[in-house]
């Protein structure tokens, strides 16, 4: 599926959604991975193809105080609905991650299910890295490998990788691995892990 046509489904999807994965457990699952594994000094922070600012919500909620919060998506309807959650300045990036060109790189990035949706993970992992500070953290959710998959691709188009994977593009674009997540209960313990990135000094 092209870029213009799943953006358009996001869209289309942007009013119901927030309720839809809240229902699913979602942003729970995302507080608590949060808040297990906090960043000290979170710094100024980019949520990366952040929907409706479910993964930016959750680490505020953890107990993150950033300097600065960058969120970014190419659906206009979904970054609209989250800009709306955040009450101090907020800069809004209505792009992909592949055409992304922010002022300034990052202390920390977020990313929650994005790397699904890049047509070449490897180079998704060079942006993300090219966009993050010498010693930040890339926080990143990712699709696992599971049977219910097929049915979520149905919709929309996604893919899942191996966790072996996911550490090797990783390591690739210079980023080390220091803490895979397992969430623990519901649809995400059957969907997704979490991943902690550290970019040296």
């Amino acid at each position: 599926m092209e870029q213009i046509a799943l953006t358009a489904r996001y869209d289309a999807a942007a009013p119901w959604w927030q309720g839809r994965i809240h229902a699913l457990g979602y942003p729970a699952a995302y507080r608590r991975f949060f808040a297990a594994h906090p960043a000290p000094d979170p710094g100024h922070v980019a949520d990366i193809g952040c929907g409706c600012g479910d993964m930016a919500a959750a680490f505020l909620a953890a107990g993150h105080v950033p300097r600065s919060l960058t969120i970014a998506d190419p659906s206009h309807e979904m970054l609209d609905r989250a800009a709306l959650r955040f009450p101090g300045p907020t800069e809004s990036i209505a792009q992909p991650l592949e055409h992304l060109n922010p002022a300034h790189p990052f202390d920390t990035l977020l990313a929650g299910h994005l790397i699904e949706h890049c047509a070449d993970p490897a180079q998704a992992f060079r942006q993300l890295a090219a966009h993050l500070l010498p010693g930040g953290r890339l926080y990143l959710v990712a699709s696992r490998p599971h049977w219910c998959q097929w049915l979520i691709r149905l919709r929309w188009n996604h893919r899942w990788y191996a966790s072996g994977r996911i550490t090797a593009w990783a390591a690739s674009a210079g980023l080390i691995l220091q803490t895979l997540y397992r969430f623990p209960a519901g649809p995400p313990s059957r969907t997704s892990l979490g991943f902690i990135f550290h970019k040296p000094l």
